[in-house]
């Protein structure tokens, strides 16, 4: 498949379901969370099938507030090179990372205790050459919590940026929730 057709209909595909989760269902509000904290991962070199990324920390968002998010990513097998163009010195293909499906679950947890459970789906790319930083996009489902949020439904869009272990990460939900 050409890498520019892949790229538009993945384009595609992201902005319908931004537009679907945007118009909101009776009963939902905003759901939008960010938060930065450490990476643990088992991908020693590069990104591989069989690799298990676990990233934590302080978040803050609406309606959760102020607490801590866990979100794993356990991947596939590799679907292909993510594009990168290639090095400095215009060798093809020298500084090209691998993107990998990825999926697991995560919850959401306030200050208070009160948790918001999800399953996301998603692709996580290597920016450059193995051994690099890393990006996840995909889309989450919320399959309940406790407290407040034991009846919690919803769904968005997911992002995190990932640099190697024991080093710094960042994620961001966004979509809708009815609780």
């Amino acid at each position: 498949m050409n890498s520019r057709w892949a790229k538009f209909t993945l384009a595609q595909l992201i902005l319908g379901i931004l537009c679907a989760v945007a118009v909101p269902a009776a009963g939902q509000s905003a759901f939008e969370v960010s938060g930065s904290g450490g990476v643990e991962t088992n991908c020693l070199v590069m990104l591989m099938p069989g690799c298990t990324v676990v990233s934590t920390g302080p978040m803050t968002g609406t309606p959760a507030l102020s607490g801590d998010f866990i979100l794993r990513l356990d991947t596939g097998s590799p679907t292909s090179l993510n594009g990168y163009p290639g090095s400095a010195t215009g060798t093809s293909g020298t500084n090209q990372g691998v993107c990998v499906p990825a999926s697991f679950d995560g919850v959401l947890t306030q200050t208070g205790g009160d948790t918001i459970n999800f399953n996301h789906a998603g692709v996580v790319c290597e920016e450059a050459t193995p051994g690099s930083a890393y990006l996840y996009h995909g889309t989450f489902r919320l399959t309940g919590g406790t407290g407040q949020f034991a009846a919690a439904t919803g769904g968005g869009s997911v992002v995190g940026t990932f640099t190697r272990e024991g080093a710094a990460a960042v994620v961001y939900f966004r979509g809708m929730i009815s609780y």
